[in-house]
């Protein structure tokens, strides 16, 4: 165990460095309409429903679709895609079974009805720009990527949020290298509407239903002279210089927290007596040029008497006799993808003290009260006011979707809604403290 963790010091020791060091890979960020790409091919989904064996998934819940793809890289090592699969819609290769597609154990009927839609969108590191600098002429990178979004199931006219985790890779092939060709491979998490059967219903609890995505296509890039720039080959051209190293643009962020719950099927007139909870926030997070950023966010909710609402009664509570905040409240985990509006379509001002932010969120959270997690997914907006070198002032807000297991006993979608759902919208303000030299700003090749 010792000589374990020695290994995973050295390295994590050894990329640290050569992060740190990577200022020779510097690059020079490029105007909007560049570096956009469009991806197309063939993807093999395979179903794994709660209480069900995966060892199985091949027998009973594969089936074949069609995948296409919309992404920018706004640096080396971050970009953003959006995904639109149809599964299961077309008979791909004579394929016509997939049991574990609702209508479950019924061959074919999910397939007649249409199979289902995902829409989502994926959060892309590459881990060798990252950690090696950038290359182009590089031939193969590896990405990794977070993923959120919508799925609706015609098989049993059903939606349902999807969060997930995956990991990419990009080939360029032939002689000249301009051929590129992707393979991804993606865990994703769906709620018990998707699945639509009694024995997929997770009720409270940690399980979940899930399938996973092997997508397999070609990478076209739009437009020409695609790319980026190193500043060390450029040095008199102008730009905001980035990839500078991993290390530098980090915040943390703290602050107060309201929350208002909205359940399925209820009045949201009521929502400030019957819906209305406050907690705690803490966050990090790192711009990665100055239009885009990602941030982990943490929230503990009504687990303390902090403004207290006495008359409480849309989280669930669990035990009879016992509030919600008398077993703990409830977690939040979230990731944010930031994007700052003020430089995605004007000019970076290092000196700018607003700056205004829209945000997607995905994430996890868990009800103390009744031990149950539920994914979420959500869009947001929000502020920052620059006080001194450092500190900045900030708030937010956010409209997040999540699952009925989250309201156990207050509001049930169950399997039976088709469009309905439940949400709650949060409402933040606190201190953002900007770490490192960098002081939150990014340098610029010429004054």
């Amino acid at each position: 165990m010792k000589r374990t963790i020695l290994t995973l010091l050295a390295v994590l020791a050894f990329l640290v460095n050569v992060s740190a060091q990577s200022t020779d890979h510097a690059v020079l960020t490029a105007p909007l309409k560049k570096n956009w790409y469009v991806q197309t091919g063939l993807d093999i989904s395979l179903q794994k429903p709660y209480s069900y064996e995966f060892a199985e998934s091949f027998k009973n819940g594969a089936s074949w679709g069609l995948t296409g793809m919309i992404g920018r890289w706004f640096t080396p090592e971050i970009g953003l895609r959006m995904r639109l699969n149809w599964q299961n819609g077309i008979p791909l290769f004579g394929w016509n079974k997939a049991d574990w597609l609702a209508p479950f154990f019924e061959p074919g009927r999910n397939m007649k009805r249409g199979g289902y839609l995902v829409l989502n969108g994926d959060v892309q590191f590459d881990i060798h720009n990252i950690f090696f600098g950038y290359n182009p002429k590089r031939c193969w990178n590896m990405q990794v990527f977070p993923r959120a979004g919508l799925a609706y199931n015609f098989g049993v006219s059903k939606g349902s949020p999807v969060v997930g985790v995956g990991i990419g890779n990009t080939f360029r092939v032939g002689k000249k290298r301009n051929t590129v060709l992707y393979a991804d491979i993606v865990y994703n998490a769906v709620s018990s509407g998707f699945t639509g059967h009694e024995s997929t219903d997770t009720g409270t609890g940690s399980g979940h239903n899930a399938f996973v995505d092997i997508d397999l296509g070609v990478q076209f890039n739009l437009g020409q002279d695609n790319g980026f720039r190193k500043v060390s080959e450029a040095p008199d051209e102008k730009g905001v210089e980035v990839c500078r190293s991993f290390w530098s643009n980090w915040f943390v962020q703290a602050g107060l927290d309201m929350t208002l719950q909205f359940p399925y099927d209820h009045d949201f007139s009521q929502v400030f007596s019957k819906g209305r909870s406050f907690g705690l926030d803490a966050a990090v997070g790192k711009w990665f040029s100055p239009s885009v950023g990602v941030r982990l966010k943490g929230n503990w909710e009504n687990g303390f008497p902090l403004f207290r609402n006495r008359k409480l009664e849309w989280i669930a509570a669990g035990e009879s006799g016992k509030s919600n905040m008398d077993q703990g409240g409830y977690l939040a985990g979230d990731l944010d993808v930031l994007l700052n509006v003020h430089n995605l379509f004007w000019t970076y001002r290092p000196e700018r003290k607003w700056n205004a932010m829209v945000f997607v969120r995905a994430g996890l959270a868990t009800n103390l009260a009744i031990k149950s997690a539920s994914p979420l997914v959500g869009v947001g907006c929000g502020i920052t006011r620059r006080l001194t070198d450092r500190m900045s002032l900030y708030g937010d807000m956010a409209y997040q979707m999540i699952t009925s297991e989250f309201y156990e006993g207050v509001a049930m979608t169950g399997m039976k809604v088709s469009t309905g759902h439940n949400a709650f919208m949060d409402f933040n303000v606190g201190v953002q403290w900007d770490l490192g030299r960098s002081k939150g700003r990014f340098g610029k090749s010429l004054p």
